[in-house]
């Protein structure tokens, strides 16, 4: 009887959080965000376009610019006594080199900056939001990159914290991908509730995860997937709405037409 009543209240909270999340979803969802002067979709370098430079590096990043990609991705971690660190894997702060390349110097040593630069935020957190936020708030008015950076990561919370007090970035929300079976839909309603609530434009999705379903859930957001190192699979995420494609190829100019 006690794990029947246990069932029972599980399916009443799952078909509450569904509820739930599609009313906040239907009431409070925001719109897809513009990105004057790119190609529809956009075709950025995944982590600058390294396929004769060292990825995540400035020669990487002026590769994307030269090949005539209007944005580039590169990985970002957070550390109190150095601001955002060009970094893809986990590290600690007593790991990194004396010299380690910080966005900062990345954005000064650059001889033409990207249109728009995405950020992968790996360690963003609600205790390095704020500090995280004013940081790049400084590199905004230093290098005039209002609406031009691009900061994903898969905390909801903490990147809405982010936005808050750094209204000039574009915030992504990264989406992990789906359980399967009956928790599917909750995975949806979760995904949907947090939009609600946080009012997140930009949804970052797994090329795997760019399908009819989620597309007739969310493709009224801006969609950016990653990664699509083929034309099939550019031309996949094209007629699934996607707004931003990653890709690691010289594709840069598959598309002309840009937005205006």
């Amino acid at each position: 009887m006690t794990s029947r009543i246990r069932r029972a209240g599980i399916a009443v909270a799952a078909v509450a959080l569904l509820a739930g999340g599609w009313s906040l979803f239907n009431i409070l969802s925001p719109r897809a965000m513009p990105l004057p002067g790119c190609a529809h979709p956009a075709l950025w370098a995944h982590r600058g376009f390294h396929v004769n430079a060292q990825e995540n590096s400035v020669a990487s990043v002026s590769a994307a610019v030269t090949k005539g990609f209007c944005g580039a991705e590169i990985d970002v971690q957070w550390f109190n006594d150095r601001g955002l660190v060009v970094a893809h894997d986990d590290v600690e702060e007593g790991d990194l080199l004396p010299n380690a390349l910080t966005l900062a110097q990345l954005l000064d040593s650059l001889p033409q900056p990207p249109q728009y630069l995405w950020l992968d935020f790996k360690n963003l957190d609600v205790h390095n939001a704020a500090a995280a936020a004013a940081h790049i708030d400084s590199l905004i008015a230093a290098h005039h990159f209002a609406h031009r950076f691009v900061v994903e990561s898969v905390s909801s919370v903490p990147l809405r914290m982010l936005w808050w007090h750094a209204p000039q970035v574009i915030p992504a929300y990264w989406i992990n991908r789906p359980p399967h079976g009956w928790k599917g839909p909750l995975h949806d309603a979760q995904i949907a509730a947090a939009i609600g609530l946080l009012g997140l434009p930009t949804l970052s999705v797994p090329k795997e995860m760019l399908t009819d379903h989620l597309t007739s859930l969310f493709g009224h957001l801006s969609l950016y997937t990653w990664t699509c190192n083929s034309r099939a699979g550019i031309e996949y995420a094209r007629a699934h709405g996607a707004k931003v494609v990653l890709t690691d190829g010289d594709f840069a100019q598959l598309y002309a037409k840009t937005e205006k």
